[in-house]
């Protein structure tokens, strides 16, 4: 199965495709090229909405907007390197905490559960920035919309593979319990930079 079948497939079924994964080897290689892939597309589908606080206009006193794409395509690259890292950092945590509930599983399987969860959800990114581009060509606000519900949608799924894709790496019998923990989780870090931002 390709690669993009693979992706659609593990939106039903993450734990099937990661025993995949795991199964072909080479795991430390394949994490690699998932997370820098997935850096770029997400970079890429971020680009409309960057576009739009940067001001891409040729009015008088604005930057040319050559300059301007340069700049954006200049984040891609950048996106993409603060991804890996990012990743680096999140995946050995996702780890020690599925370690602290019986996790058996391993650094670099771990590591492949969440690039690959975030290479799962690449095609609905670049969708958002599709419609939210056609949104600001348009000017149709429903778009604007669409692209919030697009990118809502993609965080779901990114919880959803993510999850099942970490319960097969380290070994659970069940899913959900990886979903709830990790959903409390995010939402505890989200709690608190939300009070954060507002003390």
């Amino acid at each position: 199965m390709s690669t993009t079948g693979r992706i659609f497939a593990a939106w039903g079924n993450p734990r099937g495709v990661m025993r995949d994964q795991m199964n072909e080897g080479d795991i430390d290689g394949r994490a690699l090229t998932f997370i820098l892939i997935a850096g770029i597309l997400l970079s890429i589908g971020n680009l409309p909405s960057a576009m739009m606080q940067g001001g891409l206009t040729n009015d008088p006193g604005s930057e040319p907007a050559a300059a301007m794409m340069a700049a954006r395509f200049f984040q891609v690259a950048i996106g993409a390197v603060a991804m890996a890292v990012a990743g680096l950092i999140a995946a050995p945590i996702s780890h020690l905490i599925a370690r602290a509930f019986g996790g058996v599983g391993s650094w670099a399987t771990t590591r492949l559960a969440l690039f690959w969860a975030l290479l799962t959800v690449t095609p609905l990114a670049l969708l958002s920035g599709i419609v939210l581009a056609a949104g600001v060509v348009t000017g149709a606000t429903w778009l604007f919309e669409a692209s919030f519900l697009i990118g809502l949608a993609m965080q779901f799924v990114l919880l959803h593979v993510w999850s099942g894709s970490l319960a097969e790496a380290e070994g659970f019998k069940r899913s959900w319990p990886t979903l709830l923990g990790m959903a409390l989780i995010l939402g505890g870090i989200y709690a608190a930079l939300t009070i954060g931002i507002t003390a």
